[in-house]
């Protein structure tokens, strides 16, 4: 599995505002992503609460994603 990747597309500001982040804290745009969703789907008994969880659904709302 390691060795097999999908494409996605993603909005080429969004792209360009995550690596200003980046500085320092991961070495790609798909380092960041490969984690966060690594911790999405994580199911180690840490999941977020409802108001986490409507928190992260607002700003998905906000960004126009759902």
């Amino acid at each position: 599995m390691a060795d097999d990747y999908r494409t996605v597309r993603l909005p080429e500001e969004l792209c360009e505002e995550a690596e200003k982040w980046l500085n320092g804290h991961f070495e790609s745009l798909e380092a960041l992503i490969s984690f966060l969703l690594q911790e999405v789907v994580k199911d180690d008994g840490s999941k977020l609460d409802r108001q986490e969880e409507e928190l992260v659904q607002q700003r998905l709302r906000d960004l126009g994603y759902i």
